[in-house]
């Protein structure tokens, strides 16, 4: 099976060059009957705290300086949402994406941020890759999901 996976962010944050950059892929994806899943931002999740806020707007995990991005992420969203009826999938990973261990374990949601056992929302870059690959091999049911690590951080 092809599929296309997207993942793309500029700095300092050009939400033009990401939005066209993402409806371009999109729409010659689907005239080539191709799969995509697009890797977005933790933003356009909803915050665990208040179903009514996005994480984009929760001070909690956004500070002011990476507001823009995680602003951006709301766009790239709102872009693939005509596309949400084809092959098409929305990946949001947790607000902390980091290098670590690859332990093959991650907990799967939809549309709110996770947060694991230690309070933290995170997972290693090692473990995104592997939730990538699962769902490319085996498409969840949802168009929009998130990933993230439920236990404590491992040790180096």
């Amino acid at each position: 099976m092809d599929a296309v996976v997207l993942t793309v962010r500029t700095v300092p944050v050009d939400e033009e060059f990401l939005v066209g950059t993402t409806r371009t892929v999109l729409d010659i994806a689907a005239g080539l009957g191709i799969r995509v899943l697009v890797i977005g931002g933790a933003g356009a999740l909803r915050s665990p705290e208040d179903r009514h806020l996005l994480v984009a707007d929760d001070e909690t995990y956004v500070p002011a300086e990476i507001k823009a991005v995680a602003t951006a992420g709301i766009a790239q969203l709102r872009t693939c949402r005509p596309h949400m009826h084809a092959d098409q999938v929305y990946l949001s990973p947790p607000a902390l994406l980091e290098p670590g261990v690859r332990t093959g374990r991650y907990h799967r949601g939809t549309d709110t941020l996770l947060i694991g056992a230690d309070g933290r929302s995170w997972i290693s870059a090692e473990d995104l890759a592997v939730a990538v690959v699962d769902e490319l091999e085996s498409p969840g049911p949802d168009p929009l999901f998130t990933v993230g690590h439920h236990h404590e951080h491992p040790s180096p």
